[in-house]
């Protein structure tokens, strides 16, 4: 008799056949910590873990209502501001996969501390750039760098230890957290401070991460062993990559990655065979837009529609934070208790199909009776189907790749996240122009492109999920802690 799905029978949910059952595993980060860490101090490691996430979605959130105020500082068009988001969004996207395979060869913590410590470094000078907004997108593409080193290795020292929906609870956290915060600082003070409160975090947190984050270790297991950068891979993934935005350098890169052993790739080649690896993935280039987009636009909207203030739109884009905490932090159990095609579906089509109601939001009247319950439901099924997906993937793969697939995962979701502002953007500014203020047909317009994309992503996901028999029994999948892990 097949048992209940949980969450550790989510996409694969069990070792695929490529990867054998005694695979190496990362447990030894936990091992010996079980017996000396104190619960205080293992409550205070994952809080730590929490604060990478939550600071990432912080400076993701918080700069979108500062963006407005940004160009009119610098007097630049709504063309250029948006690059303040992209440029970060790109550079952690593309140095992820790196930071998640030198977390998974060496030992995460120096990865983290190192990212942790760039970020609250730039956000100081940040807030110092005047004139010109060029070093700003500058230096905010060198923040993605620093974030990519946070979020994998973050990852990867989290789930080798606990068992919490706190993390994905942090990053949804921190957007809430980011309008209002982002808000406050223009209407009070000025938007320098959305980069210099992070550091407030960052520095103190990376600084006590050097003795309360457990000590480096030796890669233990047969693969951990014989694992070795891929510094070819690294460089045309990185380097030529962004540099040259082609089809050619991705071919190039995956039919490389195709000709090294799987210990030295920087992305196993068997890792896309994985069942429903690659529609997880999909899933994650999606959902980000669903709760950055509206508030992008909107930021842009109402203060020259209604004359809105920065906390008056970080306020009403609160119901999204709101919604994302709740369903991340108190609902994980119950949603992951549900057959995994199914809620997926269900997730990803409430994105596209209630993102509807804002198209029809033509006045300020219609915010209670239109807006507020489109971000609601939007934020619920977006939120859902980030967990699902993020839970689908790391549960899919053997333990010592677990840093790679948290890289992969996030690095899509970046990406994704780039692109599909760009493409709201770009359809925004085009409509406007013909459409000027208070016109609401640029806004219409930007959000039917949301519902079209939640449309496509359920589409993609009833087509092409196939849900997986359990594993084998007695093999440890990924997702199935230790006694040790479970008590740390």
């Amino acid at each position: 008799m097949e048992p209940p799905p949980s969450h550790a029978t989510l996409s694969s949910d069990e070792k695929h056949p490529a990867y054998p059952a005694d695979s190496g595993s990362n447990t030894d980060i936990a091992e010996p910590v079980s017996q000396k860490m104190s619960n205080l101090r293992r409550a205070t490691c994952l809080a730590i873990f929490c604060l990478a996430l939550f600071s990432d979605a912080l400076m993701t959130s918080s700069m979108i209502i500062c963006l407005d105020t940004i160009g009119a500082d610098f007097n630049e068009s709504t063309n250029i501001v948006p690059w303040i988001m992209t440029a970060y969004s790109l550079t952690f996207g593309s140095f992820l996969l790196l930071a998640g395979t030198i977390s998974d060869i060496y030992h995460p913590k120096p990865i983290f501390i190192a990212g942790f410590l760039f970020i609250g470094i730039l956000g100081i000078g940040g807030g110092f750039i005047k004139n010109n907004i060029i070093p700003l997108i500058v230096l905010r593409a060198f923040q993605g760098i620093g974030a990519a080193m946070t979020i994998p290795s973050a990852t990867s020292m989290l789930t080798a230890a606990y068992t919490t929906p706190f993390f994905a609870g942090a990053g949804t956290l921190g957007l809430c957290a980011g309008f209002v915060l982002g808000g406050i600082v223009v209407q009070f003070a000025t938007w320098r401070w959305a980069f210099w409160i992070v550091p407030m975090i960052t520095i103190p947190v990376s600084a006590a991460s050097i003795l309360l984050i457990p000590g480096s270790r030796t890669a233990t297991g047969s693969k951990s062993h014989d694992k070795r950068m891929d510094i070819v891979g690294v460089f045309i993934l990185t380097v030529l990559t962004p540099l040259i935005i082609s089809v050619l350098s991705f071919v190039v890169f995956f039919f490389y990655q195709t000709r090294l052993n799987e210990n030295h790739a920087l992305i196993p080649p068997k890792m896309w065979f994985i069942p429903n690896f690659l529609v997880l993935v999909f899933v994650s280039l999606c959902t980000q837009i669903y709760l950055t987009g509206p508030v992008l636009v909107f930021s842009v909207f109402w203060p020259a529609a209604y004359q809105w203030s920065p906390l008056t739109i970080g306020l009403h884009g609160l119901p999204m934070g709101v919604t994302a905490v709740i369903v991340c932090v108190l609902l994980p159990r119950y949603i992951l208790q549900l057959p995994p095609r199914i809620s997926l579906v269900i997730a990803t089509s409430m994105s596209g199909l209630f993102s509807i109601l804002m198209v029809f939001a033509d006045s300020r009247d219609r915010y209670w009776s239109f807006v507020f319950p489109s971000m609601v439901l939007i934020t619920l099924g977006s939120s859902a189907a980030y967990m699902i997906s993020n839970v689908g993937i790391i549960t899919s793969v053997p333990s010592h790749s677990v840093g790679v697939a948290a890289a992969i995962f996030s690095a899509a979701q970046q990406v994704g996240g780039a692109i599909n502002v760009a493409i709201i953007t770009t359809i925004f500014v085009q409509v406007r122009n013909d459409h000027p203020f208070p016109s609401y047909k640029s806004t219409a317009s930007a959000m039917w492109f949301i519902v079209a994309l939640g449309v496509a992503q359920a589409t993609v996901v009833a087509i092409f999920f196939k849900p997986q028999p359990n594993a084998v029994e007695g093999s440890e999948a990924p997702g199935n802690e230790s006694e040790e892990q479970r008590k740390l």
